[in-house]
């Protein structure tokens, strides 16, 4: 599938990232890319600094967030029917198979499947919680963390970030730092970037768990390690 650039790439966040992830990647692409700062040359920072004022200003706003988001949405789809028809042209061109070849193949075809497609209960668990956040999108938070719940429960590591956020900044729930910090924890444990992040950050201001500052520097190293590898 064709690679999209989308504003959640050029701030450097994951697709879920709540809106306190996107000020802290805002401001710390700000700071990276200041020009007093930047060991580059001045009009790459200030490239850099223009691309990322444009994302944050759609992420930020969540009407211009959720019509990226449709956008995005719309370009995948676009890319998934050409790439499914762009397969079945060159199937066309496959040369004439004998019976026994054509037995052999569809064999193979089928174990290839079993083995990339995952499993329909992945399949679900990510429409459910498409659904989840889109709700949380249009304010129907209780809804949202309804469904967050029993995603989070099922080991649903984004599902359990999200729920974290709510706790944190006491959507639809009683504010709770400790019950945020265990979920980011389990997310964080999954490896989600933005749980490892959070979780830094509550161990370096030690809000719902005791100060620590090696604990915060494991987690924010974390973070950066799993941001590069996507």
């Amino acid at each position: 599938m064709a690679n999209i650039r989308t504003h959640y790439d050029n701030l450097k966040v994951t697709r879920d990232a709540p809106a306190s992830v996107i000020r802290a990647a805002y401001k710390a692409l700000c700071q990276t890319f200041h020009p007093d700062k930047f060991q580059g040359s001045t009009e790459e920072a200030e490239r850099v600094i223009k691309l990322v004022n444009a994302s944050y200003a759609v992420l930020i706003d969540p009407v211009k967030r959720a019509g990226h988001n449709a956008w995005i949405r719309e370009q995948e789809a676009k890319a998934r029917q050409h790439s499914e028809k762009a397969h079945f042209n060159e199937t066309d061109k496959a040369p004439e198979q004998r019976p026994d070849q054509k037995q052999e193949t569809q064999r193979e075809q089928t174990q290839q499947q079993q083995q990339q497609e995952p499993p329909p209960s992945n399949t679900h668990s990510e429409a459910t919680f498409q659904r989840a956040y889109d709700l949380n999108d249009q304010g129907r938070h209780a809804e949202a963390f309804s469904i967050y719940q029993q995603l989070a429960g099922q080991g649903h590591a984004k599902a359990q970030f999200n729920l974290g956020v709510m706790y944190d900044q006491g959507q639809h729930v009683t504010q709770n730092y400790a019950q945020a910090v265990s979920w980011y924890q389990k997310a964080a444990e999954q490896g989600n970037a933005n749980a490892q992040y959070n979780l830094a950050l509550k161990y370096k201001i030690g809000q719902g768990v005791a100060q620590d500052d090696a604990k915060a520097a494991y987690w924010y190293r974390k973070a950066a390690e799993e941001g590069n590898a996507r």
